[in-house]
């Protein structure tokens, strides 16, 4: 009787003891965020070292932007295997490795002396993240459970903000003071680091069984390469008509149709083949269970638009600053600092917003938040920028973005077993970078058209300039170089100098107008997942 009455008490004693030692290891936390910190810095600091990689590599702003966007087709391309390889070689090694292959691709951008390089650079590193991103979610759902999970997953979210705050103030103090490859040397010593703090990590490892799919590799990355190549091309090629640069041309339409119809058809196969494998007991590269819920697909589609929208304002508004304000790079991340800031403090608010408010509500407030804020941000935005409107955009944008990353991935984890962990880092990685590097395109497939339809325009409708053919020369090239620069370049055309003060003058209020259209449209995306989000908990006592 006596031992009977005593085993409850030594099976809660040994619970407490292992509540105990979770709460009091945050070192798996810990190696984490200092993965994700490397891969926003990266993301992050590009764009703020713009015009001294042009300068430096003797490039185009369109070239870097393919820089830019590698690193995230690359990790969104093979995501989903990089999470199936950290069940194969447990999580422990897998981060190992990549952090390995990414200290190769940042030492390959530091190294660059041409474009090519810095984007074979920032390729290889998106292998590298491939692997990092979906382990990070592997660690956390062997390391937590419970509340704790959902405050670790919180956190890594958070560091996104930041990341980006250090991006814009240490890479810009970085970029100004010793050049556009500084950062670079910066992210070799964290990730040195996070290699130490790995080395001292223990994960439990789960037994493989099976074998990785070899097709199922390939299906998932020609899929997203081809939705992303034709997303990136529709500024170059056109999205329905083609363009006079479209390599190929059929009934007159544009091969962004053919390639987007293209991708689309390979991931359905990429699909239909999981849901085989599994009904074949073989193992699928993604399970479909992770699909297979409108919860899941509802927080996906969240942090897909979310991220588009991150990345395409951390796109435009340096290229911006830099280029048509003439902001040095310390001076553009002060003007920034307020969204990642903001972002910071929704991520490290979110575990309490989520206990308050059903998640249906959260998400989709924070979605409106975020576009209406871009919006106003664009309505308000000057050549100048100043002003009480564009401070508080900002700040509500950042809010917006930090509420919708932080509480649409603490949702996904939660809403599944932690054996799919892995799977879940894989979807949701791909969720993330799609929309990084689509957000990326997006925006400068918006800005650089209607630029040159702006400024085609407005020379029309100059009687000073419009008869003059050589300025509609001008008008074809039209982009965003600094002010002074585009000075140069029209002053060999035999302008007068009214002509020339007055085509500059088209040029900055062209790239405004591109500006406003850019954000407007990144604001509109975000509003779209809305219509899935019926199928996310509509009460709080859902979540419990």
């Amino acid at each position: 009787m006596d031992t009977a009455d005593q085993r409850p008490s030594v099976v809660m004693a040994t619970e407490c003891a292992d509540e105990t030692h979770h709460r009091a290891s945050w070192l798996p936390l810990v190696l984490v965020c200092f993965t994700g910190l490397v891969s926003v810095f990266n993301a992050t600091v590009l764009p703020m070292a713009i015009s001294g990689i042009v300068d430096g590599l003797n490039t185009t702003i369109s070239n870097v932007q393919l820089a830019i966007v590698a690193y995230g087709v690359f990790v969104a391309a093979f995501t989903v295997t990089g999470g199936k390889i950290s069940g194969v070689l447990g999580a422990r090694n897998t981060q190992l490795i990549g952090l390995g292959i990414y200290a190769v691709g940042m030492l390959s951008c530091f190294l660059a002396q041409s474009v090519s390089v810095l984007i074979a650079g920032e390729a290889i590193a998106g292998l590298g993240g491939a692997l990092l991103v979906p382990n990070a979610l592997a660690i956390l759902g062997q390391a937590y459970s419970g509340t704790q999970r959902t405050i670790a997953v919180s956190v890594l979210a958070g560091t996104t903000g930041i990341g980006a705050a250090l991006a814009l103030l240490v890479g810009g103090l970085l970029v100004q003071a010793w050049g556009w490859r500084a950062p670079f040397v910066l992210l070799l010593v964290i990730i040195v680091g996070t290699i130490g703090i790995t080395s001292r990590v223990v994960l439990p490892r789960v037994p493989f069984r099976g074998a990785i799919d070899k097709t199922s590799i390939v299906l998932s990355a020609v899929g997203v390469l081809l939705l992303v190549a034709a997303i990136n091309q529709i500024g170059t090629w056109g999205l329905i008509l083609a363009s006079d640069s479209a390599p190929v041309s059929v009934l007159g339409l544009s091969p962004v149709l053919a390639l987007s119809v293209l991708g689309g058809l390979v991931l359905h196969m990429f699909v239909a083949r999981q849901h085989s494998l599994r009904d074949g007991d073989r193992t699928p590269l993604l399970d479909p269970q992770v699909f297979g819920s409108g919860q899941n697909r509802a927080c996906l589609s969240g942090l897909l638009a979310v991220n588009l929208l991150m990345a395409g304002v951390s796109y435009l508004l340096p290229l911006y600053s830099l280029m048509v304000l003439g902001k040095s790079p310390l001076g553009t991340a002060v003007m920034l600092i307020p969204i990642s800031l903001a972002a910071l403090v929704a991520a490290a608010a979110t575990p309490t917003l989520m206990r308050l408010l059903a998640c249906r509500w959260l998400l989709t407030g924070a979605h409106v938040l975020a576009a209406a804020s871009v919006i106003v941000l664009a309505l308000t935005i000057s050549n100048q920028w100043s002003g009480v409107w564009t401070w508080a955009s900002e700040v509500c944008l950042g809010l917006g973005i930090g509420v919708g990353l932080s509480a649409g991935s603490a949702l996904l984890m939660e809403s599944s077993p932690t054996s799919l962990s892995g799977e879940i880092g894989s979807a949701r990685g791909m969720a993330n970078f799609l929309g990084l590097c689509t957000g990326t395109a997006v925006a400068g497939a918006v800005l650089m058209s209607v630029l040159a339809q702006s400024a085609s325009v407005s020379v029309a409708d100059d009687p000073d300039l419009w008869s003059d053919s050589r300025i509609e020369v001008a008008t074809s090239s039209v982009s965003f170089v600094a002010n002074g620069d585009l000075r140069g370049l029209l002053a060999g055309m035999e302008l007068t100098s009214a002509q020339l003060d007055r085509a500059v003058e088209i040029n900055v209020e062209s790239r405004l107008v591109a500006l406003r259209a850019s954000l407007c449209v990144l604001g509109l995306a975000v509003l779209l997942p809305i219509v899935t989000f019926r199928h996310l908990p509509a009460r709080r006592k859902e979540l419990d």
